[in-house]
C-alpha cells in the first residue's frame, strides 16, 4: 500500500472518532438557586473522560426551564423555650395574712407543656402536672396561703416534656394583716316585701371574708335583734345564716346583717325594707254600769279598746247619733285606751248603744248592740225572764261515791313584766298555787327560731300547796323569745300562766379594768451598814409611808414617789433627830443620819416576786444600793 492510501485511512478514521465524541450526549446543567447571596454548582461525575477533548461547562439559558433536584438538608433547629405567664395576682397586689389565694398561671410549649412551679421566695409552693399526652397550652390555679407579713415575689416556671424550664414570670406582692373588711348580702327577701302583722319573716343571706367571718348581727331599726356565730373561734370564709323576726310593730322597718371577721374588722349589707300592715281589727269590749234607769238619771259606760297598731278614737252612738268621742293624742303609741262615757237622756224608751272603735291604720271594730231602758216616773224595772234549766233526774244514784280531785293550781310569772327588754341571762320569777299538793313549777320559752318551746327549769314544789321560783335563761341567740309558767299538782293536773313576750339582748361584756400593781407592806434591806425598812402605802399611783434605818433614831417621811412602768423612785425626808455614830464603813456604804435629812431612791421593781432593786443618793452626793424584799402585805 502506497503512503497516499495509508494517510486518507487515518484522515477518515481521526474525523469518525471525533464525531463519535462530539455525539455523546451531554448531562443536564445544575438547577440555579433562588438566593440571589450564593451559587451552588452541582458536582458531575462523567462515566468516561475522553483523552484529547475537553468541554467547558455551559450555563443554563434564562429562558429553559430547569429540572429541579433534591435540595440539601440545612442544619437542624431545636424547638422554642417554653413560656409561662403569672396572670394572678398582679404585681403589687395586697393580700391579706393566713388567706388562701388562687394563683393562676398560663403556659405554652411547642412540644407540651409537662408541669408548671410555683415558688414563694425561691420556695417552692406547688406543682402541677399537666395531662398525658402534654398538651401545647396548659393553665393551672394553685392555691397558696402566706403565713408571714411583707412583700414576696411570687415566680412561675413552666416545663415541656423534655424537661426544659421556661423563663421565670414574677410579680411582687405585698403581705399585710387584713386586706379588706367582711363583706355582708341579704339574698332573701329582696324589694320591699310586705308582711302581715304577727307574722315571722325569715331573712336569708350569707357573710364572706378573706381571713374568716367569726359573726353576723341582724339589726333592725338600727338596734341589734339577734345574732349568730361561727362554729370555730377563727371564723370561716363563708357564713350563711337565717334569721327569724317577729312583725309585731305595724309600719315600715330596716333591717341589715353586720358581718364581723377575727380582726375586729365589721361592714354591713345593704339596707332592706319591710312594709308591716295590720290587717286585724281592733278588739273593743264595753261595760254597762246598768241597762235601766229613770229617764234622766245617767248611766256610766266604760269602753276598752286595744290594737297593737295603737288606736285613734272611740265612739258611743245612741243609733245613729254619736253622744261621747274619746280621742288619742298620740295614736301610734296609744295601743289601748279606755274611756268611761255617761249616757243620759230626758226622753223615756229603749235605746240602742253601740261603741265604735278606729285603729292608727283605718281598722274599725265595732260592739255588739247593748239596749238601754229609761223608765217613766212610776214605771217598775223590767224583770228578764228566768231561763228554765231542765233537771235531769238520776235513774239510780252510784252505790259507791267516787272521789273528784281538786281545782287544777295557778301559775303566774311574777317578773319580768311583758313586754319587756333585758340583756342576756334573763332572771324570770315565778309562783304557783295549788288547790291539792304540788309536784313541781315549771318555766318554758321560746327563743328565736325554734318552732316548740323548751323548758327553761323546773323547781321540785317538796308537796307544797304553793311554790315560788327564780331561773336564769340565756337562749342560744338574742332576740324576741315568749316565756310562760307551768305548775302540776300531785294529780297531774297542769295550767299554764298567760304567756309574757320581750326582747333578749347580748349579754353586757364586763368592762376589763387593769389592776393597778400595789406596792403597799412593809419591805427590809439588809445592808453593810445595817437594815432598812420601808413601810409603804399606796393611793393609785401615789406612794407614801415610813422609813427607817438602822443608826437613825429618826423616822424618815416618804414625801414624793414616781410610778413609770416597773421602775420606783421615791424620797425620804427625815426632818432631823440624833443619829448614832456613823461605822468605819460608811466609805463605802453611806449610813445616812439626820443631818443627811433626805434620800433619793430609784428602784427597779418586781412584783409578782416581791422584790425592789434600788440604788440611793443622799443630800451630801454619798451613793449606795440596798434590795428591799417584801415581807407583809396589805
Amino acid at each position: 500500500m502506497s503512503m497516499r492510501s495509508i494517510y486518507l485511512h487515518l484522515s477518515w478514521g481521526l474525523a469518525f472518532l471525533v464525531l463519535a465524541v462530539a455525539c455523546e450526549p451531554v448531562a443536564a446543567p445544575p438547577a440555579i438557586s433562588a438566593q440571589p447571596t450564593a451559587t451552588r454548582v452541582a458536582e458531575v461525575t462523567p462515566t468516561e473522560t475522553p483523552a484529547l477533548v475537553a468541554f467547558p461547562t455551559l450555563e443554563p439559558s434564562p429562558i429553559a426551564t430547569a429540572t429541579p433536584s433534591t435540595p440539601t438538608p440545612g442544619p437542624r433547629i431545636s424547638p422554642a423555650l417554653p413560656v409561662a405567664q403569672l396572670v394572678s395576682p398582679v404585681a403589687n397586689s395586697q393580700i391579706s395574712v393566713n388567706q388562701t389565694f388562687q394563683v393562676v398561671i398560663y403556659a405554652a410549649a411547642d412540644s407540651g407543656v409537662a408541669r408548671v412551679e410555683l415558688t414563694d421566695d425561691n420556695a417552692s409552693v406547688r406543682v402541677e402536672a399537666a395531662p398525658t399526652p402534654a398538651p401545647p397550652i396548659f393553665s393551672a390555679i394553685i392555691p397558696w396561703t402566706p403565713t408571714q407579713i411583707g412583700p414576696h415575689v411570687l415566680r412561675a416556671v413552666a416545663y415541656d416534656a423534655n424537661h426544659r424550664a421556661s423563663a421565670a414570670d414574677a410579680v411582687t406582692v405585698t403581705v399585710i394583716q387584713d386586706a379588706r373588711k367582711p363583706t355582708s348580702i341579704i339574698v332573701y327577701p329582696i324589694g320591699t316585701p310586705q308582711v302581715d302583722l304577727g307574722g315571722v319573716l325569715q331573712i336569708y343571706g350569707v357573710a364572706t371574708d378573706e381571713v374568716g367571718v367569726t359573726q353576723v348581727d341582724l339589726y333592725v331599726d338600727n338596734q341589734i335583734y339577734t345574732y349568730v356565730v361561727a362554729p370555730t373561734p377563727a371564723g370561716q370564709p363563708a357564713l350563711p345564716f337565717v334569721f327569724f323576726w317577729n312583725a309585731l310593730a305595724p309600719g315600715t322597718h330596716t333591717f341589715f346583717a353586720r358581718a364581723h371577721d377575727n380582726q375586729d374588722q365589721t361592714n354591713d349589707s345593704t339596707p332592706l325594707k319591710i312594709l308591716v300592715v295590720d290587717t286585724q281589727a281592733p278588739s273593743l269590749s264595753v261595760a254597762f254600769e246598768r241597762t235601766n234607769a229613770p229617764a234622766g238619771e245617767p248611766i256610766t259606760l266604760t269602753v276598752t279598746a286595744l290594737d297593737v297598731s295603737g288606736i285613734q278614737r272611740i265612739e258611743l252612738l245612741s243609733g245613729k247619733e254619736i253622744f261621747g268621742t274619746l280621742t288619742s293624742p298620740s295614736p301610734a303609741r296609744q295601743t289601748a285606751l279606755t274611756a268611761q262615757v255617761v249616757f243620759q237622756n230626758p226622753n223615756p224608751g229603749d235605746y240602742t248603744i253601740v261603741a265604735r272603735t278606729y285603729s292608727a291604720n283605718g281598722s274599725v271594730k265595732e260592739s255588739p248592740a247593748q239596749i238601754v231602758s229609761l223608765l217613766r216616773p212610776g214605771q217598775s224595772t223590767p224583770t228578764p225572764i228566768p231561763t228554765i234549766t231542765p233537771t235531769r233526774t238520776r235513774a239510780r244514784p252510784p252505790t259507791t261515791p267516787r272521789s273528784q280531785p281538786p281545782a287544777p293550781p295557778k301559775v303566774e310569772i311574777i317578773s319580768p313584766a311583758d313586754r319587756f327588754a333585758s340583756p342576756a341571762p334573763l332572771r324570770v320569777t315565778f309562783s304557783g298555787q295549788g288547790n291539792a299538793e304540788l309536784d313541781r313549777i315549771e318555766l318554758w320559752g321560746f327563743a328565736p327560731g325554734q318552732p316548740n318551746p323548751q323548758i327553761v327549769c323546773a323547781i321540785d314544789a317538796h308537796a307544797t300547796t304553793q311554790k315560788s321560783g327564780q331561773c336564769e335563761w340565756s337562749p342560744p341567740a338574742a332576740g324576741v323569745v315568749t316565756l310562760f309558767a307551768q305548775a302540776v299538782d300531785i294529780y297531774r293536773q297542769s295550767s299554764r300562766s298567760a304567756q309574757i313576750t320581750g326582747y333578749i339582748g347580748i349579754p353586757n361584756l364586763p368592762t376589763p379594768m387593769p389592776t393597778p400593781p400595789t406596792y403597799a407592806g412593809r419591805w427590809t434591806a439588809l445592808t453593810a451598814s445595817g437594815p432598812m425598812t420601808a413601810t409603804l402605802r399606796q393611793t393609785g399611783t401615789t406612794v407614801r409611808g415610813e422609813f427607817r434605818i438602822s443608826g437613825v433614831e429618826t423616822t424618815g417621811r416618804i414625801t414624793a414617789s414616781t410610778l413609770r412602768g416597773d421602775r420606783l423612785t421615791f424620797s425620804v425626808d427625815f426632818g432631823g433627830g440624833t443619829a448614832t455614830p456613823a461605822p468605819t464603813a460608811i466609805t463605802e456604804t453611806p449610813t445616812p443620819s439626820a443631818a443627811a435629812l433626805s434620800l433619793d431612791f430609784d428602784c427597779l421593781t418586781d412584783l409578782e416576786v416581791g422584790t425592789l432593786s434600788c440604788t440611793f443618793r443622799d443630800s451630801r452626793g454619798r451613793t449606795g444600793a440596798a434590795f428591799f424584799r417584801r415581807e407583809t402585805t396589805p
